[in-house]
């Protein structure tokens, strides 16, 4: 595996600005996803919080990448929700992380196990890492194209007892897990993001769309 770097204060705000994106597109959308989860009751089911949570995530980052001209889109594929930026070759997918999502000192997991699509967007990225020219020379001669999107993972963690939403921008190298149920636990870069205390939860008037933007991928 290669070596993990970890990305702080200000080499975290370079880094996320040449990923074509910036701090305020986290914080925006995870205050969101606070308000969000709020809206749960007690006569809910007991995942809806949690669920509600992580659909606001997807929907305000979006938002707040979409809203200027900076080269960002979405798409579907395999069940995974991404956002992408082909000029950039990157995208993103967001799921919650365990109780060391964000912590510098920490070796987080994603919180539940993920199936077999994640783990092949995790061996793209690994691909790509040892072989950047996008294209492997296979033993007899030919080449083998590879998909030349990395895709980082945004984990977020909410701690109850910290009043608080951890989260960080990380490009996964890795999975571990038994009997089929495998964790993203290995990262070959993690971008620590500010934690959004609770009390930051926002909400905006509701939009309609009228027209949906949508793009297709395909893994190769």
């Amino acid at each position: 595996m290669l070596p993990l770097q970890i990305f702080t204060d200000d080499k975290s705000t370079d880094k996320l600005a040449h990923l074509g994106l910036n701090v305020d597109d986290f914080i925006y959308a995870i205050s969101r996803a606070i308000y969000e989860s709020r809206r749960s009751s007690p006569l809910h089911p007991r995942t809806d919080a949690m669920t509600r949570g992580w659909s606001e995530v997807v929907a305000a980052f979006r938002e707040s990448v979409l809203s200027d001209q900076r080269g960002w889109n979405y798409t579907r594929s395999d069940g995974l929700e991404f956002t992408i930026n082909s000029s950039l070759g990157l995208s993103v997918i967001i799921t919650s992380g365990d109780k060391d999502t964000g912590r510098v000192d920490g070796f987080p997991k994603t919180k539940n196990s993920k199936g077999s699509a994640t783990e092949n967007l995790v061996s793209a990225n690994c691909t790509l890492e040892l072989f950047p020219s996008n294209s492997v020379e296979m033993s007899d001669g030919h080449d083998n194209s590879i998909d030349s999107t990395k895709t980082y993972v945004l984990l977020y963690h909410f701690d109850l007892g910290e009043n608080e939403v951890r989260c960080e921008l990380s490009l996964p190298g890795g999975m571990s897990g038994m009997d089929g149920h495998n964790k993203i636990s290995h990262w070959m870069e993690r971008i620590i993001l500010p934690s959004v205390p609770f009390s930051a939860a926002i909400t905006v008037p509701e939009k309609e769309f009228n027209e949906e933007i949508e793009i297709e991928i395909s893994r190769k």
